[in-house]
């Protein structure tokens, strides 16, 4: 049953079960000591301490005594402060000490002569985690008193388990003791003040979020490297490595925060639902994916740690590329890197903006803005941008707009993450804490790493303490794609194709019957051929030719000029508007040759030849995958995907194109029907606002906004017929073939040829 916060105001019992380790010691005690400070306790709170010592209550308060008098000279309220805190000895494999601690518990209830609230804090090795469940469980000590009586809360600290399976373990036996409300998972990193912050400067700026997506982010990268080694952290890390410690956890939750939907409100439910989604859709890594995408190693000296394996295989630093499998973030390259004994102490994610098609910057230049979101060492904010140098030349240059999350609030307390995970664990609000989804769903991507790593498919590399060396190692697929192609066909699409091509990086040797057509193309990366086979013979193997001619005998006239000069395994692609039965012939041909024929259906126009066009791709699956990084620069980001076998994109396009006509023929009929209106409208306006959020708003509607505006209302010097190029009619023929009745499109076609 969910709690109110009235709730809180009940006495509180927290026990604290490993009370007298490193974890209590350094943040537990210290926290709660500072929430007592500041009157952010219930005014009738108890902490039991619970641990092996042979220890009574004496002996453990002059413990907690001494561990707060190093952070504080104010010995009067340490001494109150103690009055507050018991011990019970125990331990956790054995029955005896959670009987004496239920005792401990049910005096004080009988004491304050109400149930009083139970907050279990598991502040020891998740190991231990089974044992203390089925403890507190048979012992009773996680009964509620009654449905409206105290609530009980567990707390629980990462790893949460260390795989999928062992992960789905522990949830389902929290699961049969505790509701999902009642279980608190801590990763301390989301108790940070700048972690916390990402929620606000994200959804509460309105100028990043618009450009917040694949549009327009070019790269991410989060990372978390520490200059320190493991310490004598040996037996628990030699049993995890970095990605279990840091990766599972920490660098995923950043990562969600980044990459999340507005979740509406900042209620916990909300919130955590929405950063499950992006976990939830991280792209699963095949063996050979984890072979080229990630890499590992272990620093010099790890072995000699004490608890650690003389052959110990454990990283101790990894850096995945990886990719949300959502149409918000489909195509951006995602970096989680992490590293013990590195160069410096650093946190931080990296926004790296794309560079903005057609290119305005100097000749063979290309400016790019990025985003520092540094959460450690220095707390801040840092964005470049790009300023012209005063002079008479445009030589632009990198400035910074920066914000230092400390100097700004200066006069202001920063709290302890510990602190206002405690806080908010008493105050029932789980905004900070993992949930089950989020858990499962991280584990999910995780585990086939980890399997992998484990069959060495990725080598362990061995890297120098505080250098740089491990992080050059590079990422790179192996079957990496030469950015050289031939390029045939400089009309309208073809000339912006080719434009876009080369501000990409790409090569290109162009060749046209148009003489002008081939000057005009030419640039630094782009170069004319005077007929096809000089084209040809530029091009290193497996070539791969682009065609850009109108469909039919031109397509196969410019494939018999190619034939004699090709050789086995290069590449041929249609991207004009060919018959798709054509392209399934000519594929069947071409592979009898040794040629692979690719069909590529491209909509956009030329603005979106130049801007990003639309892809729908047709052939052999394994080709297709060769060409994806084409595909992707020249298509608008996530706009491109696999249709189908041999003339699977053509048909796509065809089917596309009668979809057109008859989008084309209802926007005219519907405004041929408002011209005649009573009302006297603006057409104009009336497309704008169709065009601004409406259920038809499309390109298409744009176009006639902007026909209105150059033309006018009445369109004067408009004709009031409408070509056809074929696909129209292509897709009335096919339609009939299937059986498949077409007669909207079947009408616009009519239309269009009367």
């Amino acid at each position: 049953m969910r709690r109110s916060n009235s709730d809180n105001l009940l006495p509180t019992i927290m026990i604290i079960l490993g009370a007298t380790g490193d974890l209590a010691e350094k943040k537990l005690l210290p926290s709660l000591f500072h929430l007592y400070e500041k009157g952010k306790l219930p005014s009738m709170f108890q902490i039991v301490g619970f641990s092996r010592r042979d220890w009574g209550n004496e002996e453990f308060q002059s413990y907690v005594t001494k561990i707060l008098k190093k952070h504080t000279k104010e010995t009067a309220k340490i001494k109150k402060f103690v009055q507050f805190i018991v011990y019970q000895q125990g331990y956790f494999e054995k029955r005896g000490g959670y009987n004496k601690l239920a005792v401990t518990l049910g005096f004080k209830d009988e004491e304050w002569k109400v149930c009083s609230n139970k907050l279990f804090y598991l502040a020891v090795p998740p190991k231990l985690y089974k044992g203390i469940f089925e403890h507190l469980s048979s012992s009773g000590l996680t009964e509620p008193c009654s449905p409206e009586e105290g609530w009980t809360r567990v707390i629980v600290e990462k790893p949460f388990g260390k795989d999928l399976k062992t992960a789905q373990e522990l949830d389902r036996m929290l699961g049969n003791l505790f509701e999902e409300e009642q279980v608190y998972r801590i990763d301390h990193y989301l108790g940070k003040e700048t972690v916390q912050n990402i929620l606000a400067f994200r959804f509460s700026n309105s100028f990043f979020e618009p450009a917040w997506d694949n549009k327009s982010i070019e790269k991410i990268e989060v990372r978390l490297l520490e200059r320190d080694g493991i310490a004598k952290r040996g037996e628990f890390y030699d049993g995890i490595g970095a990605l279990r410690d840091v990766g599972q956890n920490h660098l995923l939750q950043l990562l969600s925060l980044f990459l999340m939907d507005n979740p509406g409100t900042f209620a916990a439910d909300s919130i955590r639902s929405k950063r499950a989604e992006v976990l939830g859709a991280l792209k699963s890594m095949t063996v050979k994916d984890v072979g080229e995408l990630t890499v590992r190693g272990q620093y010099e000296g790890y072995r000699k740690v004490e608890g650690v394996e003389k052959n110990s295989k454990t990283e101790t630093y990894f850096r995945l590329l990886l990719e949300v499998d959502t149409l918000r973030w489909k195509g951006v390259p995602i970096v989680l890197e992490s590293g013990k004994g590195m160069k410096e102490d650093l946190v931080e994610v990296v926004v790296t903006f794309r560079h903005q098609q057609p290119c305005l910057c100097p000749p063979g230049e290309h400016y790019k803005n990025q985003l520092h979101y540094h959460i450690q060492p220095t707390e801040g904010i840092f964005a470049s941008f790009w300023v012209k140098k005063p002079g008479s030349e445009m030589i632009l240059e990198r400035k910074d707009f920066s914000f230092d999350y400390r100097a700004a609030y200066s006069d202001e307390e920063f709290i302890d993450a510990y602190e206002k995970l405690l806080a908010a664990a008493v105050a029932g609000d789980q905004t900070l804490f993992v949930s089950t989804e989020e858990i499962l769903a991280s584990w999910k991507f995780i585990d086939p790493i980890i399997s992998a790593w484990q069959t060495r498919k990725v080598p362990l590399q061995s890297y120098k303490l505080h250098s740089e060396d491990i992080r050059k190692e590079k990422i790179i697929k192996k079957e990496s794609l030469e950015r050289l192609i031939g390029f045939v066909g400089l009309g309208k699409m073809g000339s912006e194709m080719v434009s876009r091509l080369s501000e990409h990086g790409w090569q290109l040797l162009v060749f046209d019957e148009n003489v002008k057509a081939i000057k005009e193309a030419e640039s630094a990366l782009v170069k004319g051929a005077a007929d096809i086979k000089e084209m040809i013979q530029g091009l290193s193997s497996p070539r791969i030719i682009w065609l850009m001619v109108p469909a039919g005998k031109p397509v196969d006239d410019v494939l018999d000029t190619l034939l004699p000069n090709l050789s086995k395994g290069d590449i041929i692609i249609d991207g004009g508007n060919s018959f798709f039965e054509d392209s399934q012939k000519r594929a069947v041909s071409l592979k009898k040759k040794g040629i692979h024929f690719i069909d590529a259906g491209v909509s956009g126009g030329p603005g979106g030849a130049r801007q990003g066009a639309s892809l729908m791709i047709g052939g052999d699956r394994k080709v297709y995958d060769r060409l994806v990084p084409l595909f992707s620069d020249l298509s608008e980001q996530g706009g491109f995907g696999y249709m189908g076998k041999a003339g699977a994109g053509h048909f796509v396009k065809m089917v596309h194109n009668g979809i057109e006509y008859g989008m084309m023929q209802s926007i005219a009929e519907g405004f041929a029907l408002m011209k005649k209106a009573p009302f006297s409208l603006n057409l104009k306006e009336v497309a704008r606002v169709y065009n601004r959020g409406s259920v038809v708003e499309s390109r298409l509607v744009g176009w006639l906004g902007e026909v209105y505006h150059i033309f006018g209302q009445n369109l004067k010097g408009i004709s009031g017929s409408v070509s056809h190029t074929g696909e129209g009619e292509w897709t009335v023929k096919t339609a009939k073939k299937f059986k498949v009745n077409v007669e909207i499109i079947a009408k616009s076609l009519a239309f269009r040829i009367r």
